[in-house]
């Protein structure tokens, strides 16, 4: 069993905090969603949402999900539950392929020039100027009930107030990924997988294999004998607590100070239900074959003193064939995070200790940043059994986890309820001005050694 370098009795869950601030905000949510459930379907209902294809395959993909003959003569239309699906499905059109941006047009489009861009300098390239829309579908959805079924066939979650769908090729049917030209490219910094009662899936654990790249899988005593099937011992961290109710933070935490026991300056801790990862660059997502972006964001995360936290963007949020700068700055970085073992930034809440902690780090005027160039595919939220989906959602449902973010940044924090399912949204717009500052002595020249080196070639697989 691991050393007990960090106890649960030393973790602040927040749920005191909740006790005595918490049904407040409460009963004010559920007087406010009352008075809204009626009102937001009548306002919301017909809906009009934009379908962006950048190309004759995205227009026939979409065709063929929708279950409908579209053409030219069909861009405005409206969807319906009842409407069977055709089997002939298919896009008829005899025009030329997509048009793309001329270089001018790249330059003036909004949200390429960032100063994200202008950081992301002696490293890995990084283009994805965009397209141009090469047909837009408007599509009036009459209620709810469409719009749920919409969704199931589209295989994509869209929010209430969603005004667009852009269709991309589904990375599973993608033939190619990207590989690392140099040696030595896996990530120096300790990766932790902690998990929960889900030995038999293991979905992070098989993404870093495929990589071959190195981790180690935090896990409770109780646990040992069902993962000790699939993983060797110099594989498994066995935490010197379990069931102690407080959140998964509490093994985060244990997480740091492992590494920095190890003598780390930063560490990888990653959800365990992370499917594969993947680089968006020249308005295409392939899978990463090796750990060596991973590597890439480590050496451009050290070069800043006042980046504590770090991460993974999810691969569903960036649109492919749009503007994307390489990375954003100060916001939430969620189930991928490359984080500093100082001091004085830990983990804490039994709920959302991911959001928090990101908030922590804002509101003292540090940054964040979220990373484009990597991207993780996650299996949806509670779908998977275990981990906080058994201990905690299943039988209490998602308020209370809502509910703790707005009483520790009430300021920041909304809640809401989306497709049933109380949820809260959190306003990160006024942190994004919190600057960026090298270490003290930076200079590119002294890492050239290993920056002139990133190099990925785009291989077949």
């Amino acid at each position: 069993m691991a050393k007990p370098l960090y106890t649960p009795d030393e973790y602040d869950d927040l749920t005191k905090e909740v006790k005595k601030k918490g049904h407040l905000y409460k009963v004010s949510y559920q007087q406010e969603k009352k008075k809204k459930k009626a009102a937001t379907a009548k306002s919301v209902f017909p809906k009009v949402l934009k379908v962006h294809c950048h190309k004759k395959d995205d227009c026939d993909r979409f065709a063929k999900m929708i279950g409908k003959r579209l053409s030219p003569e069909t861009l405005e239309f409206e969807f319906k539950q009842s409407s069977k699906k055709n089997k002939n499905a298919a896009w008829i059109d005899e025009r030329s392929n997509e048009v793309r941006f001329s270089k001018k047009e790249r330059l003036a489009e909004k949200n390429q020039h960032r100063r994200e861009t202008d950081l992301w300098t002696n490293t890995v390239s990084h283009q994805n100027d965009g397209y141009q829309h090469w047909q837009t579908f408007e599509i009036t959805i009459p209620t709810f009930d469409d719009y749920l079924e919409f969704q199931v066939r589209i295989n994509h979650t869209l929010s209430l107030t969603a005004s667009y769908f852009t269709v991309e090729k589904p990375v599973s049917k993608v033939r190619y990924g990207w590989k690392s030209e140099w040696e030595n490219h896996n990530p120096l910094y300790p990766i932790y997988i902690v998990s929960k009662g889900r030995a038999d899936s293991r979905l992070t654990a098989k993404a870093l294999d495929e990589m071959n790249v190195p981790y180690r899988v935090v896990i409770e005593p109780q646990d040992y004998a069902a993962y000790s099937c699939f993983f060797n011992d110099e594989q498994i961290l066995i935490l010197p607590f379990s069931n102690h109710g407080k959140g998964p933070g509490v093994a985060r935490n244990w997480c740091k100070y492992h590494a920095k026991s190890e003598g780390y300056s930063r560490f990888w801790t990653m959800d365990d239900n992370i499917k594969f990862f993947a680089r968006l660059h020249k308005q295409r997502k392939f899978k990463l074959l090796d750990g060596g972006m991973l590597r890439v964001i480590e050496e451009f995360v050290d070069r800043f003193k006042n980046v504590p936290l770090a991460g993974l963007q999810y691969r569903f949020f960036p649109a492919e064939k749009s503007p994307q700068p390489p990375f954003i700055l100060n916001t939430r970085i969620y189930s991928c995070q490359l984080m500093s073992t100082e001091e004085k930034y830990v983990y804490r809440g039994r709920y959302n200790e991911d959001t928090i902690i990101s908030l922590d780090v804002l509101k003292d005027g540090n940054c964040t940043m979220d990373f484009n160039i990597a991207l993780i595919e996650k299996e949806a939220t509670q779908k998977l059994g275990g981990g906080n989906t058994e201990e905690f959602y299943a039988g209490e449902g998602t308020l209370p986890k809502s509910l703790m973010l707005k009483v520790v940044y009430p300021e920041d924090t909304k809640l809401s309820e989306i497709f049933s399912r109380d949820h809260h949204s959190v306003n990160y717009k006024k942190y994004y001005v919190n600057e960026p500052s090298y270490i003290d002595g930076y200079d590119p020249e002294d890492n050239r050694a290993e920056t002139d080196l990133f190099r990925f070639k785009k291989v077949r697989i």
